[in-house]
This record gives structure tokens, sequence and C-alpha cells, in this order.
């Protein structure tokens, strides 16, 4: 684990490239965005910019190790979402509660995970993370459905699925349901209850 002092801000071990995106994740959060730099994240950690470059070449290399770290923790969200269940048809409603959830916890996170810088990329790390992800929403779908993961028929679920969390997700992020006499809890409920399957 590493340390940051207070009172000198100095970096004195371990693990220099995780302090570096858990410094950016906090940037985000303060900033509400990616207006930042890696200069930024060096001096919160408390290490000059040129030891980030071991790490990290650039920016853009610093924000898919965290849109990265952002599908790990999105993952782990649902599979806990699916544990607050016994039931098949639980486990998926609590997948998809989880999957707003985390959107609503982690606004900038999420816009950065799914957006177009994601696009066509092909950083292994990125690519795993995002995949463990979705294939937790495709084995609840198969488990729910009785059918292999890989069938079409699951593909075709977890599409529409994901369709319904994430559009559902950004209605909330970007304001667009707080005309409804409905609190955003219970809106979620309902919609991803009324959609199960």
């Amino acid at each position: 684990m590493y340390t940051v002092s207070t009172s000198n801000h100095r970096y004195h071990h371990g693990n220099l490239r995780q302090a570096l995106v858990d410094a950016a994740l906090a940037l985000m959060v303060e900033t509400g965005g990616t207006d930042f730099s890696l200069r930024e994240a060096a001096r919160r950690v408390g290490v000059t910019v040129n030891a980030s470059y071991r790490h990290f070449r650039n920016k853009d290399a610093l924000m898919v190790a965290i849109a990265a770290e952002g599908f790990r923790r999105f993952g782990r969200a649902l599979m806990e979402g699916a544990l607050e269940a016994d039931d098949p048809q639980g486990r998926l409603l609590g997948s998809g509660r989880a999957y707003v959830r985390f959107a609503r916890a982690n606004p900038s996170l999420f816009r950065l995970m799914f957006s177009s810088f994601n696009v066509g990329r092909q950083e292994e790390e990125l690519t795993l993370a995002g995949n463990q992800a979705f294939d937790v929403l495709k084995s609840g779908l198969a488990t729910f459905l009785d059918k292999p993961a890989d069938s079409p028929d699951v593909a075709v679920a977890a599409l529409r699925a994901w369709s319904l969390a994430h559009g559902l997700s950004y209605l909330i992020l970007d304001g667009q349901l707080a005309h409804l006499p409905l609190d955003e809890d219970t809106l979620i409920e309902r919609v991803i209850s009324n959609h199960a399957g």
C-alpha cells in the first residue's frame, strides 16, 4: 500500500500506478469531469510528473486506466446487486438496480466509461474489464433464461437489459425525469421491475 505524507506530500512506497489512478478518480469527483492534468494527479500523490511517466505516457493513458478501474468497480457492483436475491429474476433485478445506482453515485466515471473515448480502443486492461462487467449481466440472464451464456437469445436479452438500464441511467443523470411525480428510487424500481426478462 502506498502512503502520502500530508505534511510534505511525498510519495513513500508502494503502487504508484494505483495511487495516480486513485488521485485522478478523486479529481474527477472534485471537478465533475476530466478537466485536470496528469501533472495535477502527480502533484496530488506527491510525485513529479516525470515519475508518473513511468506508468502513464500521457493523460490519455491515465484515462484508459481510470475507465478500466471503473469497469472493475461496475462489475463488482452488478455482482453485489445480484446477490441481494436468491432467485434468478431477483438477481437480475438486483443487477439492474445496481447498474443505475452506480451511474448515480459515479456520474463522471460512468460517462467516461461509456463515452466515445473508449470506442475502438484495444488496450487489454480496458477490454478485459469491460468484458468482465458485461459477463456479469450475461450470466444473470443465462440463468434466468436457462440457456447457455453464449446463445443468441442471451445476447439479445443482454442488449435489451443493458439498453434499458443504460438509458434510464442517462435520463436520470441528465435531469430528464425530474418532472415526474415519483422519487428516483421508486422510478428505478418500477422501470427495472416491469421489464425483467
